[in-house]
Order: structure tokens, then C-alpha cells, then sequence
């Protein structure tokens, strides 16, 4: 045995000093001995996220359908503008929309890249709905509609419906009944015993209160849970202000709450010096260091967005032009280009 194992390392020392040729045996033998066996270092890739945008109509009209504004919720309790083009059919518009808002297992599906939920309970029908002259919109339910997890879940379920249905130009307001019966107050305390109107969409706490209370609606960019960033509409108290324009884009330049996801598009620094409105056109006026992210085409757009759907709240307003320091900004196409900018219809858009 020993001199079968002798004879073994004989061989395999030759065949070392054979293969090294003039390198050192001794050490090739180790080497031989302790090779490792090559392996293919991975090195860790970062993956792109490429979020799709949901502020822009990216595909045309279908035959048979109609624009119609659809509000959802998302993993921060916000409500979510977002047109659909939804089939037309025998149900009636405002029923159809109702209907898209309804929790299912279908449509927590249809919304999941979106990251975006329904609305209403799941179970919830429609019994009927009736639009009067007078632009009351009234909603039957059946029971179902009670069944709201928590009194969060109820507001934005009451919110949803009453501004999916006033986006209708002829609906001004709303009526909710359940299984034909006028109920004053919800399970969860939500009082909807009078005409819902839209008001206070998203609504900010407010830390102190002053002079001249108004409310306005602004407008900030957010990546979703899902493949999608989108726009989400806030309402602000402000105080202080004759002009209500002025007001708003003086709270869009204060930026969103600091402890959400929502981002501020505007570069540190940023001032309104003026705005002025003519004719439908808004002339808004900012400082210099709105330039800051000159070049990064994103970052432009999403201030150039901000500004347009925060005006957008202004029926007055159909166009806005941006001048930097009271002047147009030179050989560029963002922001303060020799442009006007068109106050868009819809926030955000998902097919």
C-alpha cells in the first residue's frame, strides 16, 4: 500500500515538472493541490426602473368609448384623477363610472401596474341613478355600499364618487341613497345627508392659520407602488393673498409634505416674482434659479406639468407662458422657451 502510494506522488511530480516546464516544482505541486475551481464572479446589477408616465395621452381613442375621469386611491390614501376610455353601453356614463371604481378582483388586477386601488366596497351595485335638470346627480346603492373597511376608506369612498360624477359637465353635485332610501350619515360617521359638491380634494393639514383663509388646489409629481408615476392633486390653505393665482402657484412652490412621496419639481431657491393673467393666458414670472436643472429635459417637464395642471383649476386660464427674470430664456425648449404652454384636460391618463 505504502509503496503504491509512494510510487503515486512519484507520478504525479513528473507530470507537474512536465507541465511547469522551468517554473518552480514545489510550488506548482502546491498549487496542484489547493486549485480552486474558477468561478464566475456575478457582479451585482442594478436594475433600471423604468417608470412609465401616466401624465401624457399615450394612445388614441378607441371607437365606442368615452373619455371619463375615474378617481382611485393609492398606498398613501391619495385620490387619483385618471382618465379611462370607457366602453360605451346600456348602463348610462354615470353608471359605467361608478361601476369602474367598484372593488373587484378584476379590477385590482387592471389597476395593479398602475398601483392604484378601487374605491368602493366590493359587492356594491348600482340600483339606479337619475341627473336632473338642476345638475343633481342621484345614486342608488344597494347595502354593500356601507361596508367601508375603516372612516379613512369612507371619506374617499364619498369623495370618489361625488368628483368621478362632477366631471361630468352636466352633474353639479350629488345625492346618495341606499337601496332607495336618503341616509343622512354613513356607518363610519362620513355625514352625507346634503347636496356632496367637489371640495377639498386631498386635503393638508393646516399648521397656522392667518388672515385671508383660502383654499387652492396644486398639483405634484409621485412615483407610484406600481410601473407608473403619476400626478396628485392636493388641496392647501393659504392666507394672505387678493389674487387666487398668485396664491396657487405660491403654494405649489412650497412644496409638498415633507413626510409623503410626493416631489417638489421646482430647484431650491425658486421665487414667483409675478403673475399676471390676459385673455386666458397666464404670464408667470419666476427667479433665475428655476434654471437650475436646465438641460435635464425630466426635471423641466415636471415643472412645466406642475405649473399647467395647477392652473388648470382656473377655468379662465387656457394657456400659460413662463419667463425667467421677467424675460424669455434663449435657445432652449424648456423652461422659459418662447412657448405657451396648453392647460391640460385630463391629469393623468391609463389605458
Amino acid at each position: 500500500m505504502n509503496r503504491n502510494l509512494a510510487l503515486l506522488l512519484a507520478l504525479l511530480i513528473c507530470c507537474t515538472l512536465v507541465l511547469t516546464s522551468c517554473s518552480n516544482p514545489l510550488t506548482s505541486l502546491w498549487d496542484f493541490f489547493n486549485k480552486k475551481t474558477d468561478t464566475v464572479e456575478e457582479s451585482p446589477q442594478q436594475v433600471q426602473e423604468e417608470t412609465q408616465s401616466m401624465s401624457e395621452v399615450s394612445v388614441s381613442q378607441p371607437e365606442d368609448s368615452r373619455a371619463t375621469v375615474l378617481y382611485y386611491k393609492d398606498n398613501e390614501d391619495f385620490l387619483i384623477p385618471v382618465m379611462r376610455y370607457m366602453p360605451k353601453g346600456d348602463l348610462g356614463v354615470a353608471k359605467t363610472a361608478i361601476s369602474a371604481i367598484i372593488y373587484s378582483p378584476e379590477t385590482v388586477e387592471d389597476l395593479k401596474a398602475a398601483g392604484l386601488t378601487p374605491t368602493l366596497p366590493m359587492g356594491t351595485k348600482i340600483n339606479g341613478a337619475v341627473i336632473r335638470e338642476n345638475g343633481l346627480a342621484i345614486i342608488d346603492f344597494s347595502k354593500e355600499f356601507l361596508n367601508f373597511s375603516s372612516k379613512k376608506a369612507e371619506e374617499l369612498g364619498i369623495k370618489a364618487v361625488t368628483y368621478t360624477l362632477t366631471e361630468f359637465p352636466n352633474i353639479k353635485s350629488v345625492e346618495i341613497r341606499v337601496d332607495g332610501k336618503k341616509i343622512e350619515e354613513m356607518p363610519k360617521g362620513t355625514e352625507v345627508g346634503s347636496e356632496l359638491k367637489r371640495t377639498e380634494i386631498n386635503l393638508q393639514p393646516v399648521e397656522k392659520a392667518g388672515e385671508k383663509l383660502s383654499k387652492v388646489v396644486v398639483y405634484y409629481h409621485k412615483k407610484g407602488s406600481g410601473a407608473y408615476s403619476y400626478f396628485v392633486p392636493l388641496t392647501k390653505v393659504v392666507s394672505g393673498f387678493e389674487n387666487s393665482v398668485e396664491a396657487a402657484l405660491s403654494a405649489l412652490l412650497e412644496g409638498p409634505p415633507e413626510a409623503g412621496s410626493l416631489k417638489n419639481p421646482f430647484p431650491e431657491g425658486t421665487k414667483l416674482l409675478d403673475v399676471q393673467v390676459n385673455s386666458g393666458i397666464a404670464y408667470v414670472n419666476f427667479s433665475e434659479h428655476i434654471l437650475a436643472n436646465q438641460g435635464d429635459k425630466a426635471a423641466e417637464n415636471a415643472v412645466k406639468k406642475a405649473v399647467a395642471l395647477t392652473l388648470k383649476e382656473f377655468p379662465a386660464i387656457s394657456k400659460a407662458k413662463i419667463f425667467v427674470n421677467g424675460k424669455i430664456v434663449e435657445n432652449t425648449a424648456g423652461v422659459g422657451a418662447d412657448e405657451y404652454i396648453s392647460v391640460p384636460v385630463f391629469v393623468n391618463f391609463y389605458e
